[in-house]
């Protein structure tokens, strides 16, 4: 007897927990969030004497269409031509500076000592890092090479720049940053 009531009790706690959450549509209205146009922040004074005297700051024009309230019913948007193919164009040059490089298009399966092999013929390498991804670890196809001078990375970006390594052609430039932080 006293197993009946106990699973009757656990029945009648949670009773009233779904009692939105039916099939009728209607009832749940009230909860869908709509989008409510905001008001433009009212101008101070002083705002409104530089624009009576023209020195106000950045005139906003409101150049947004209204999107009609049934979307199915508005005029499909014309898609561009996919046969059409993007033109690449070759990255940007930069000059080495600085001992780091920048080696990009890098296969997916090239790994930290694959690179340090390959930068070695140019001088000593002081460090090398292919860039990954934070979650997956997966490369993302670039990294940076350090080299010990300024004169082996400048050697090692012309000859390796447009090298065919791993099945591709890599691109070997100055490095823009210096890298992380050396306290």
């Amino acid at each position: 007897m006293a197993e009946s009531r106990q699973s009757g009790h656990r029945n009648n706690r949670n009773r009233n927990r779904n009692r939105n959450s039916g099939s009728n549509p209607r009832r749940n209205r009230k909860f869908v969030k709509q989008k409510v146009p905001r008001k433009p922040k009212k101008k101070s004074l002083f705002q409104r004497l530089l624009n009576l005297f023209g020195l106000g700051g950045k005139k906003t024009k409101n150049n947004k269409k209204q999107r009609p309230q049934n979307r199915n019913n508005s005029k499909k948007r014309a898609t561009p031509n996919r046969t059409q193919t993007r033109q690449s164009r070759p990255p940007e040059k930069i000059p080495v500076t600085s001992e780091r490089l920048y080696v990009g298009n890098i296969s997916y399966q090239t790994s930290d000592e694959d690179l340090i092999e390959l930068f070695e013929k140019f001088g000593d390498v002081r460090s090398a890092e292919v860039v990954r991804h934070s979650r997956n670890s997966r490369s993302k196809g670039y990294a940076f090479v350090e080299m010990n001078n300024v004169d082996a990375a400048t050697k090692a970006a012309q000859e390796l720049h447009d090298h065919e390594y791993m099945g591709r052609k890599i691109i070997v430039n100055g490095a823009k940053s210096r890298g992380k932080a050396s306290d």
